[in-house]
């Protein structure tokens, strides 16, 4: 029996991936007690030789190469879990590390706290340069270990509807993912949102590691998030899944300000760089879904709560006009970057 499985999704990750794969062969845990899982989602460039080399070497790894191209990564996550062995599961993107230590922590915490997932803090790699994120929200409580029970408090479950949902960074406890079925969409984006609160709607404890920073996200000028470039079908992809989410927490009696505002805010990202001639179509879709939530809509971001204040009083004429302005300075390298430090 393996301690952890750790899965990484791969798509022609060719000069990220030896550093992704020896952040993982180098853990303090030892790598004997890890299964690490390959999934190449058709990549067309020299991943796949480089991680069949890597498994040639180690028993512990399996590769598994699907034989068409997902497009997104749930699919060869969720074949990452249905091919797992171990009791937990950690996930790695394939640009991504976990610094030396991160997995025995992990797995010690899990095992002695009975947590169902631990997520800890993490550093940002902007260009080389390292920003600790901490996972800390409304949270006074400056220990190194902190256990929460999502639904003992409004505020309890609010700390942990906050943008640290990606599946990385985190130890899941596998018992939940089969007993609920828990898996990740395979054809919207949001997906690790999804994956994120159907997990932790179906979670009694949650332990935070906020004074240990266990992985690194890399993140560069020219790195493809869903809220990056010029596209309606990532805009619908998006819009599907954040659907998707709203329905999952329909009758859930938790508060769900936090999980709108951060989910909208990406949602109208996406919408501002989207090309022009399809923005009349994606405006009246975000209206209608909005109409659709009977919440009340708060948004944290100054800049965004204005643009979508403008479409709740279907002032859409002036809205498009001021998500042009937002794309040019989106995608200005300067401001770019000096909102990714001080985000």
């Amino acid at each position: 029996m393996y301690k952890v499985s750790v899965i990484i999704p791969i798509y022609n990750a060719e000069t990220t991936i030896r550093k992704a794969i020896d952040s993982v062969l180098n853990q303090s845990i030892g790598f004997d007690n890890i299964e690490l899982i390959l999934v190449d989602d058709k990549s067309t460039d020299g991943s796949r030789q480089i991680i069949e080399d890597y498994a040639n070497k180690y028993n512990n790894i399996n590769v598994i190469c699907l034989d068409e191209n997902s497009g997104l990564p749930g699919k060869p996550r969720n074949i990452g879990i249905d091919n797992s062995t171990s009791e937990y599961i950690i996930f790695l993107d394939a640009d991504d590390e976990y610094l030396p230590h991160a997995l025995e922590l992990y797995y010690d915490t899990i095992t002695q706290e009975g947590s169902d997932f631990v997520m800890g803090s993490h550093f940002w790699n902007l260009d080389g340069n390292l920003f600790k994120m901490n996972i800390l929200h409304d949270c006074e409580d400056t220990s190194d270990l902190i256990n929460i029970n999502p639904f003992k408090s409004d505020n309890n479950f609010r700390m942990l509807s906050h943008d640290h949902i990606a599946p990385w960074g985190k130890i899941w406890r596998k018992k939940l993912l089969i007993d609920y079925n828990i898996r990740f969409p395979e054809d919207t984006l949001a997906e690790d949102t999804y994956f994120y609160f159907k997990f932790l709607i179906n979670s009694t404890k949650v332990t935070l590691l906020p004074n240990n920073e266990n992985y690194i996200y890399y993140t560069v000028a020219n790195k493809k998030t869903a809220i990056h470039g010029h596209d309606l079908a990532k805009f619908n992809r998006y819009l599907e899944g954040f659907k998707m989410l709203m329905d999952l927490l329909d009758g859930i009696n938790c508060p769900k300000d936090v999980i709108i505002s951060d989910n909208l805010s990406n949602l109208l990202l996406i919408f501002s760089n989207i090309d022009k001639k399809y923005k009349k179509d994606a405006i009246m879709a975000i209206y209608d879904f909005e109409q659709s939530l009977n919440e009340e809509i708060r948004v944290q971001r100054k800049e965004i709560d204005l643009l979508n204040k403008l479409i709740l009083k279907k002032r859409f004429g002036i809205a498009v006009l001021l998500s042009n302005i937002y794309s040019f300075l989106y995608n200005n390298e300067t401001i770019k970057t000096i909102y990714r430090k001080f985000r």
